[in-house]
Protein backbone atom coordinates (compact mmCIF):
# COMPACT_ATOMS: atom_id res chain seq x y z
CA UNK A 1 0.00 0.00 0.00
CA UNK A 2 1.51 3.20 -0.95
CA UNK A 3 1.43 6.03 2.21
CA UNK A 4 1.63 9.09 0.86
CA UNK A 5 3.30 11.66 3.44
CA UNK A 6 2.96 15.27 3.43
CA UNK A 7 6.28 17.27 3.66
CA UNK A 8 5.98 20.39 5.75
CA UNK A 9 8.36 22.89 3.84
CA UNK A 10 8.09 25.39 6.93
CA UNK A 11 9.33 23.30 8.88
CA UNK A 12 12.56 22.53 6.42
CA UNK A 13 15.77 24.07 7.91
CA UNK A 14 19.03 23.80 6.19
CA UNK A 15 22.72 23.98 8.30
CA UNK A 16 26.09 23.88 7.22
CA UNK A 17 27.86 22.15 9.39
CA UNK A 18 31.83 22.91 9.74
CA UNK A 19 34.45 23.66 11.60
CA UNK A 20 35.67 27.15 11.24
CA UNK A 21 34.14 30.20 10.00
CA UNK A 22 31.23 29.69 8.10
CA UNK A 23 31.38 29.88 4.12
CA UNK A 24 29.86 33.08 2.76
CA UNK A 25 27.28 32.93 -0.71
CA UNK A 26 26.39 29.90 -0.08
CA UNK A 27 23.92 28.10 -2.88
CA UNK A 28 20.74 28.29 -2.02
CA UNK A 29 18.86 25.36 -1.62
CA UNK A 30 15.20 24.67 -3.15
CA UNK A 31 12.91 22.06 -1.63
CA UNK A 32 9.89 20.96 -3.14
CA UNK A 33 9.47 24.45 -5.43
CA UNK A 34 10.51 26.42 -1.98
CA UNK A 35 13.63 27.78 -1.49
CA UNK A 36 15.43 27.35 1.94
CA UNK A 37 17.28 29.46 3.88
CA UNK A 38 20.41 28.96 5.42
CA UNK A 39 20.75 28.88 9.25
CA UNK A 40 22.87 28.48 12.04
CA UNK A 41 21.47 25.82 14.07
CA UNK A 42 18.69 23.08 13.99
CA UNK A 43 16.00 21.71 16.68
CA UNK A 44 15.26 18.08 16.11
CA UNK A 45 14.00 15.99 18.62
CA UNK A 46 14.81 18.25 21.30
CA UNK A 47 17.88 18.44 20.14
CA UNK A 48 19.75 21.87 19.51
CA UNK A 49 22.18 21.03 16.45
CA UNK A 50 24.18 24.22 15.76
CA UNK A 51 26.59 24.36 13.10
CA UNK A 52 29.78 23.97 14.82
CA UNK A 53 27.97 21.37 17.08
CA UNK A 54 29.18 22.85 20.36
CA UNK A 55 25.77 22.41 21.83
CA UNK A 56 26.07 25.47 23.60
CA UNK A 57 22.67 26.55 22.58
CA UNK A 58 21.21 23.24 23.48
CA UNK A 59 22.67 22.80 27.00
CA UNK A 60 21.53 26.89 27.29
CA UNK A 61 17.71 25.22 26.57
CA UNK A 62 18.03 22.67 28.59
CA UNK A 63 19.00 24.99 31.45
CA UNK A 64 16.40 27.30 31.12
CA UNK A 65 13.68 24.28 31.51
CA UNK A 66 15.40 22.92 34.36
CA UNK A 67 15.34 25.88 36.15
CA UNK A 68 11.39 26.26 35.16
CA UNK A 69 11.16 22.77 36.70
CA UNK A 70 12.92 23.39 39.80
CA UNK A 71 10.48 26.47 40.40
CA UNK A 72 7.56 23.98 40.47
CA UNK A 73 8.71 21.51 42.63
CA UNK A 74 11.05 23.72 44.73
CA UNK A 75 8.57 23.16 48.20
CA UNK A 76 9.28 19.16 47.66
CA UNK A 77 13.03 19.74 47.78
CA UNK A 78 13.70 22.66 49.90
CA UNK A 79 14.34 22.69 53.83
CA UNK A 80 11.46 21.34 55.73
CA UNK A 81 10.03 19.48 52.52
CA UNK A 82 7.08 16.89 53.51
CA UNK A 83 9.34 14.25 51.84
CA UNK A 84 12.56 12.12 52.91
CA UNK A 85 16.09 12.54 51.58
CA UNK A 86 15.78 9.75 49.87
CA UNK A 87 12.29 10.78 48.34
CA UNK A 88 14.33 14.17 47.26
CA UNK A 89 17.09 11.86 45.48
CA UNK A 90 14.75 9.71 43.12
CA UNK A 91 13.22 12.97 42.31
CA UNK A 92 16.30 14.47 41.49
CA UNK A 93 17.49 11.34 39.43
CA UNK A 94 13.86 11.01 37.91
CA UNK A 95 12.96 14.40 36.77
CA UNK A 96 15.75 17.01 37.25
CA UNK A 97 18.57 15.64 35.73
CA UNK A 98 16.97 14.07 33.24
CA UNK A 99 15.96 17.44 31.56
CA UNK A 100 19.79 18.69 31.69
CA UNK A 101 21.17 15.08 30.63
CA UNK A 102 18.65 15.14 27.74
CA UNK A 103 20.18 13.42 24.46
CA UNK A 104 24.11 13.78 26.37
CA UNK A 105 24.71 10.67 24.47
CA UNK A 106 25.29 12.94 21.31
CA UNK A 107 26.46 16.29 23.22
CA UNK A 108 28.44 14.46 25.96
CA UNK A 109 31.57 14.87 24.17
CA UNK A 110 30.89 18.86 24.40
CA UNK A 111 33.83 21.00 25.69
CA UNK A 112 34.78 20.77 29.42
CA UNK A 113 33.34 24.00 30.29
CA UNK A 114 30.13 22.95 28.93
CA UNK A 115 30.17 20.00 30.95
CA UNK A 116 30.82 21.72 34.12
CA UNK A 117 27.98 24.36 33.53
CA UNK A 118 25.79 21.34 34.10
CA UNK A 119 27.18 19.98 37.13
CA UNK A 120 27.39 23.33 38.92
CA UNK A 121 23.37 23.59 38.25
CA UNK A 122 22.98 20.69 39.71
CA UNK A 123 25.36 21.06 42.67
CA UNK A 124 23.24 23.75 43.16
CA UNK A 125 20.28 21.30 43.87
CA UNK A 126 21.57 18.83 45.75
CA UNK A 127 23.16 21.91 48.16
CA UNK A 128 19.17 22.87 48.35
CA UNK A 129 18.17 19.10 49.21
CA UNK A 130 20.79 18.88 51.52
CA UNK A 131 21.16 21.89 53.27
CA UNK A 132 25.08 21.07 53.94
CA UNK A 133 26.82 24.16 54.16
CA UNK A 134 29.25 25.57 52.10
CA UNK A 135 32.29 24.21 53.60
CA UNK A 136 31.06 21.08 52.50
CA UNK A 137 32.53 19.59 49.22
CA UNK A 138 30.28 18.31 46.42
CA UNK A 139 32.49 15.37 45.89
CA UNK A 140 31.44 14.61 49.20
CA UNK A 141 27.19 15.27 49.01
CA UNK A 142 27.93 12.96 45.78
CA UNK A 143 29.33 10.65 47.56
CA UNK A 144 27.15 10.85 50.82
CA UNK A 145 24.28 10.70 48.61
CA UNK A 146 25.19 7.82 46.38
CA UNK A 147 25.67 9.71 42.91
CA UNK A 148 28.11 9.93 40.54
CA UNK A 149 29.12 13.16 38.46
CA UNK A 150 27.37 14.52 35.73
CA UNK A 151 30.34 13.75 33.30
CA UNK A 152 30.62 9.99 34.67
CA UNK A 153 26.67 9.59 34.44
CA UNK A 154 26.47 10.98 30.68
CA UNK A 155 29.34 8.45 30.17
CA UNK A 156 27.16 5.40 31.03
CA UNK A 157 24.26 6.57 29.54
CA UNK A 158 26.49 6.88 26.39
CA UNK A 159 27.86 3.44 26.81
CA UNK A 160 24.82 1.43 27.40
CA UNK A 161 23.50 3.57 24.60
CA UNK A 162 26.02 2.55 22.18
CA UNK A 163 25.90 -1.25 23.56
CA UNK A 164 22.57 -1.04 22.32
CA UNK A 165 22.69 0.09 18.93
CA UNK A 166 25.78 -3.18 18.35
CA UNK A 167 22.98 -5.38 19.56
CA UNK A 168 20.12 -4.05 17.28
CA UNK A 169 19.35 -6.15 13.72
CA UNK A 170 18.09 -3.30 11.80
CA UNK A 171 20.18 -2.64 8.96
CA UNK A 172 19.76 1.57 9.11
CA UNK A 173 20.52 1.52 12.87
CA UNK A 174 23.78 -0.29 12.52
CA UNK A 175 25.25 1.67 9.83
CA UNK A 176 25.33 4.48 12.73
CA UNK A 177 28.43 2.59 13.81
CA UNK A 178 30.08 3.69 11.00
CA UNK A 179 30.07 7.61 11.96
CA UNK A 180 31.12 6.41 15.28
CA UNK A 181 33.85 4.14 15.16
CA UNK A 182 36.52 6.31 15.89
CA UNK A 183 38.90 5.59 12.55
CA UNK A 184 37.74 1.89 13.55
CA UNK A 185 40.18 2.00 16.54
CA UNK A 186 37.22 1.30 19.01
CA UNK A 187 33.70 -0.57 18.44
CA UNK A 188 32.02 2.44 20.03
CA UNK A 189 31.98 5.95 21.96
CA UNK A 190 33.32 5.43 25.40
CA UNK A 191 34.34 1.94 24.71
CA UNK A 192 37.86 2.89 26.55
CA UNK A 193 36.71 5.41 28.94
CA UNK A 194 37.34 5.22 32.88
CA UNK A 195 34.19 5.74 35.01
CA UNK A 196 33.79 4.94 38.71
CA UNK A 197 31.27 2.67 37.90
CA UNK A 198 32.46 -0.91 36.91
CA UNK A 199 31.22 -1.82 33.71
CA UNK A 200 31.62 -5.37 31.48
CA UNK A 201 33.41 -4.86 28.11
CA UNK A 202 30.37 -5.52 25.36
Amino acid sequence: MLRRVAINTDKTLSVMFRKGHPRNNLQSLTFFEEELSWDKEVKYLGLILDSKLTFRSHIKYNTDKFWAKVHVIIPLIRRKSPLSLDNNVLLFKQVLRSILTYASQIWGLAAKTHLKKVQIKLNQILRIMTTDPTYIRNEIIHKDLELESTENHIQVMSRKFFQQITRNNHLTILEQLNFTNNNGKYPFPYAKTKWTLPLKHP
